[in-house]
């Protein structure tokens, strides 16, 4: 009697030991389900969104859900679509709807120059330690780098005052409020006789790197001047910088996946700045500055100018 009580004990707690099990890998199954939030573009555009879901889809090892966004959509709707807790927005379409949803989802954006803020996401703005090492490579005898910045670009040049001193470059950085402020700047800064040893920096800043104004002028001086220019704006070499930071969307999608699982641990608003880029590279410009790469080099550029 005595042994079938203990049998019939031992199985009760295998039971309820096997239910709790289920109940666990159950809400594990829930807890790894992802929803990716973009807009629809027409190509070749399109291919940003599919390499960085190719990236998603790479590091995140659930279920993955896919809802895409027309041009005009109604946020309430989208909402109520989506199912899981956790939430990839990309695009400025993907980054409307996480405003709404933030507050009662995990949820980070991507395919933006965002800024730190209310949301979570890797920005589009290059690391300052990913240009200052392709800088080093491209143009090794610059020694001082100058950044012109407003207050949309602070916190990452505050990031790179930092990453100056660990890779042995002079920082200046000049902070200005508009834009008339930043031509007076630039115009004291080519007024200098010796610039053979700097670099100028062109952050993703309205002000400071204002295509309009600020672009041409800056790109005609450093001609003249030989001043190597390089930028966080990928059409920048194109128009005749040194260089210029290109998103790795792929990687960007692995890292938005680590930036969610992150968000389970720390709730504050986290904003990363793309630690891997690739690079555009203007070869007239390289040419007339007097650098030579080497085809070991060129093959690891994204583009080259002119095509």
């Amino acid at each position: 009697m005595f042994r079938v009580n203990l049998w019939l004990s031992l199985f009760k707690w295998f039971v309820i030991f096997i239910s709790n099990t289920f109940l666990l890998f159950s809400l594990q199954l829930k807890a790894d389900e992802l929803t990716v939030v973009y807009p629809v573009v027409k190509p070749p555009y399109d291919e940003i969104f599919n390499q960085i879901r190719d990236g998603i889809a790479e590091g995140f090892p659930g279920q993955i859900s896919e809802l895409k966004l027309a041009n005009k959509f109604e946020t309430e709707f989208v909402k109520k679509q989506i199912k899981t807790h956790k939430v990839i927005a990309l695009g400025k379409g993907g980054w409307i709807v996480a405003k709404q949803i933030n507050q009662s989802k995990s949820v980070v954006v991507g395919a933006l120059p965002i800024q730190p803020d209310e949301l979570s996401g890797i920005s589009l703005v290059a690391s300052p330690k990913s240009l200052f090492s392709s800088l080093k490579s491209l143009a090794p005898t610059v020694k001082k780098i100058i950044v012109l910045y407003s207050s949309s670009s602070s916190w990452n040049v505050e990031q790179a005052k930092n990453d100056a001193i660990q890779m042995e470059y002079q920082l200046e950085a000049i902070r200005v409020n508009n834009i008339q402020e930043a031509v007076q700047a630039y115009d004291n800064l080519f007024s200098v006789t010796n610039l053979a040893d700097t670099a100028i920096w062109l952050p993703l800043d309205p002000i400071t790197a204002n295509d309009k104004i600020i672009v041409p002028i800056i790109l005609e001086k450093a001609w003249s001047h030989k001043v190597v220019v390089f930028s966080s704006k990928p059409n920048h070499a194109r128009r005749g910088a040194l260089f210029a930071a290109v998103p790795d969307n792929k990687f960007i999608g692995m890292e938005l996946v680590n930036l969610l699982n992150q968000l389970d641990v720390q709730q504050k608003p986290i904003v990363k700045p793309m630690k891997v880029i690739k690079l555009a590279v203007n070869l007239r410009t390289a040419a007339h500055l007097g650098l030579n790469y080497s085809n070991k080099q060129k093959a690891n550029f994204a583009f080259t100018f002119p095509e």
